[in-house]
């Protein structure tokens, strides 16, 4: 669970004074000082613990509060019962003006406590990761396509799911944020899970039994309370249920039901992309033969590929991006980062190692289909 001012608080017992929207912030840290700017020494996310010591004037309360918002602090608690009776009310009305998190801590409660709590929370936090990247390898395993039906399904076994499940994908601005809020809503739905980021997108795989929801619908509730929770657009996906041996099929289902949504020209994207939203990637997922698919890849993009070492790999980065943008030179460049005439030269550059041509429907599709599954083959 990840720990924030506002949990801390209320675990404690303790009744926030100010900045109750911001108190779910992420707490990085706790330290506990006197000194009138501890800034120099913070790096953002901690929770600082102080009696006020040297908080003497309204001026210099008023100037702490500035600082610790300005190098976004989590929070303040404010010792009451060594210098102060209680907390200053012109660092509690600065606080309350920036919305900052301050909450009273009385002298029965020493900041030994609190620190303690904290940092046995970071460790579970810790732990957390590990186990998450320890579901990171089990998926990279499951995506080789070389374990056999048994051991998939021992591997999976541990995290509850057993010979059904279904791949949920989704694409927050942060998945390491996102990741604990997922897991958190997939325990109050009571569904079995494996959470795991992949090339920076979060997945979930759900185990499939008599009493889960229905994917889509999970997807959506789920998509609703992330996009809530970080203030992002937050897009999402789901497979069908399958068989548990056939995961790998079924995480790129989501994926590319994903990317083609993102991808759909017009009516806007779907609330959660289904097998429906493929499109042509479902000419792509129907190549179940690794062999074949990428056989047809080197027979598109193997000139490039071979014939310009490294520099293959920023030629198609280029080539992909100027798809995307549909022939867009501006927009291409700049979403490459480099001016119009460094792109122009690269896509002359691809044609005349493939001897296509880029103005032609049918070679820009037949390259779009190859990039993409070039990553499915992957």
């Amino acid at each position: 669970m990840e720990l924030t001012v506002e949990g801390l608080t209320s675990e404690l017992g303790l009744e926030l004074a100010s900045g109750q929207v911001a108190a779910g912030r992420h707490v990085r840290w706790v330290h506990i000082t006197e000194l009138v700017d501890p800034t120099p020494w913070l790096k953002g996310g901690e929770l600082l613990l102080t009696t006020g010591l040297q908080l003497e004037t309204p001026k210099v309360q008023r100037s702490l509060v500035e600082r610790l918002v300005e190098h976004e602090i989590a929070g303040l608690g404010f010792g009451t019962g060594f210098a102060h009776k209680r907390i200053p009310a012109a660092l509690l009305g600065a606080a309350r003006a920036q919305e900052f998190p301050v909450f009273e801590v009385p002298y029965e409660l020493p900041f030994i406590a609190i620190t303690e709590r904290v940092f046995a929370q970071l460790v579970e936090e810790r732990y957390e990761l590990l186990q998450r990247s320890m579901a990171g390898d089990v998926l990279a395993e499951a995506l080789t396509g070389n374990l056999y039906p048994e051991e998939l399904q021992a591997k999976l076994r541990p995290f509850g799911i057993g010979e059904q499940a279904s791949v949920l994908v989704f694409s927050p601005a942060d998945p390491t944020v996102a990741a604990p809020l997922l897991e958190r809503a997939l325990e109050r739905e009571r569904v079995h899970c494996l959470v795991a980021i992949r090339s920076g997108l979060l997945y979930a795989v759900i185990g499939i039994d008599g009493v889960t929801p229905e994917p889509v619908e999970l997807a959506a509730r789920i998509r609703a309370e992330l996009a809530g929770r970080l203030g992002d657009e937050v897009a999402a996906a789901a497979s069908r249920p399958a068989a548990t041996h056939a995961l790998r099929l079924s995480f790129h289902e989501a994926r590319c039901a994903l990317e083609a949504a993102r991808l759909r020209n017009g009516g806007g994207s779907p609330i959660v992309a289904t097998y429906k939203d493929l499109g042509a990637f479902q000419l792509l997922l129907s190549l179940q033969d690794d062999d074949a698919l990428m056989s047809y890849c080197r027979s598109v993009l193997g000139p490039v590929e071979q014939g310009e070492g490294e520099y293959g790999e920023e030629l198609l980065r280029s080539l992909d991006v100027f798809i995307e943008n549909n022939g867009h030179w501006e927009k291409a460049a700049s979403a490459l980062y480099c001016h119009r005439h460094t792109l122009r030269y690269r896509i002359k550059r691809i044609e005349q190692l493939t001897g296509r041509d880029l103005s032609r429907a049918r070679d820009r599709i037949e390259f779009w289909l190859a990039l993409r599954g070039r990553e499915l083959a992957r």
